[in-house]
């Protein structure tokens, strides 16, 4: 009886010891080509997928079940819950577009996505 009632604390303590991971999706629409991740992505609708562990993130962006890019940002909290999706969007010097945040209807938290090629780089003398 002991042994069963040890056993069944140790399950939980290893249960709640563990972070909550959240996966949830939705359709996101690009109005324009962008690059995520050193990934291309044409403009349209696609399935954004998101897996959560704290305030680390994975966003995954499919399109008809093909895999198109993704990347590992943070959750980072906002005043303003947004009405609608949306993208900022980098304008790099070549003209081209790279992902930089994602934000959803709803919610009152942007998806900062890390960046492959960070936009300032300090070098030491």
């Amino acid at each position: 009886m002991k042994l069963k009632l040890v056993l069944q604390t140790i399950f939980i303590l290893l249960l709640v010891s563990f972070p909550a991971q959240a996966n949830e999706s939705r359709p996101f629409f690009l109005n324009t080509a962008v690059t995520m991740n050193g990934a291309q992505v044409p403009a349209g609708l696609y399935d954004l997928s998101w897996e959560s562990q704290n305030s680390k993130v994975r966003v995954t962006l499919s399109k008809d079940g093909r895999f198109f890019a993704a990347a590992h940002g943070i959750w980072v909290k906002n005043a303003v819950q947004y009405s609608e999706d949306a993208a900022l969007l980098r304008v790099n010097s070549d003209g081209s577009r790279s992902l930089m945040e994602i934000r959803l209807a709803g919610v009152k938290k942007t998806i900062v996505i890390e960046s492959v090629n960070p936009v300032f780089q300090v070098k030491a003398k």
